[in-house]
């Protein structure tokens, strides 16, 4: 299998990016616009307007649109004159309903490669993190790799967007190998080295044989999905090296806000049922730099 071949795992044809017109989606849309721009890929707005039940009688009625979706279709036709400006082909998609059911059906039905949304990621009281709850949906749910802008990523981004680095984080599990060609293709595409960050489970830390089961079995799933020159990712001695606790993930993402972080899971992973625990998590609100998660359901 050559080289070239990987690179066809991830094409990005048509991005989506959803808008709630606050200020995380615009930062999310100067991404969205640079990725769509080094792709020649087609942007996709998407909006939900939540109507009342007497503007949509009202519409019903009147058989035309509310004052609420009038707005809304305005808003969205000046972001994509902007857009359009800048060489990028835009097309509008404006949604009735729960915000995070019109992305997703909006993804699955434009047959989307790539979703790119803001989150208001934000601490509340002492500890505790949130990034909002139609963003956790959402990346629970989705079917394509997953662009988050936190609210701390880098802005004043032009259309000729580069990274410092690709920074590919796994958990040694086979679903999350699956991510391996997406974070090679990014570094080829945007000529930016690919750093290989393993999280080593927390049962496994004083299990070496339990670790060294999820090693084989994590370096058995990548072995078939990587080119030949990237034998040494298919090595346990090479895994280990880059075997890193959450702390200091987060640390060097802080370090290097240049970076692009790609981290492949499974639902049950990383992004499962105890998402507000999770490193993803962490990342979405702490991380100075872009996430892409890669799903493996």
């Amino acid at each position: 299998m050559t080289e070239e071949s990987h690179l066809k795992q991830f094409p990005i044809r048509r991005i989506l990016y959803a808008t709630d017109f606050l200020e995380s989606s615009r930062l999310a849309l100067d991404y969205a616009v640079a990725f769509a721009h080094h792709y020649g890929a087609t942007l996709l707005m998407v909006h939900a307007v939540e109507l009342s039940q007497a503007a949509r009688e009202a519409e019903m009625i009147s058989v035309r649109p509310s004052v609420s979706r009038r707005a809304a279709m305005d808003r969205l036709e000046a972001l994509a004159s902007k857009v359009r400006r800048a060489g990028v082909s835009v097309e509008l998609d404006l949604g009735d309903g729960e915000p995070c059911q019109v992305i997703l059906d909006s993804a699955r039905r434009n047959h989307v490669d790539l979703l790119v949304m803001g989150t208001h990621g934000m601490h509340k009281g002492l500890d505790h993190l949130v990034i909002g709850s139609n963003t956790e949906k959402i990346l629970l749910a989705a079917h394509c790799p997953t662009l988050t802008i936190g609210r701390y990523v880098l802005g004043g981004i032009d259309l000729n967007m580069k990274f410092s680095e690709i920074l590919y984080i796994s958990d040694f599990t086979p679903e999350a190998a699956a991510a391996a060609p997406y974070a090679l293709a990014l570094g080829r595409d945007f000529s930016a080295p690919v750093e290989l960050c393993q999280m080593l489970p927390e049962i496994a830390e004083d299990n070496p044989i339990l670790r060294d089961e999820l090693i084989k079995q994590y370096c058995d799933a990548i072995r078939p999905v990587l080119p030949a020159e990237h034998e040494n990712w298919c090595k346990p001695a090479y895994q280990l090296k880059r075997s890193l606790v959450a702390e200091q993930v987060l640390e060097r993402a802080k370090s290097d806000p240049g970076s692009l972080i790609v981290l492949g899971v499974k639902t049950q992973s990383h992004l499962g049922r105890h998402l507000h625990t999770s490193l993803a998590y962490e990342l979405l609100v702490r991380s100075t730099c872009p996430l892409l998660t890669i799903h493996n359901r």
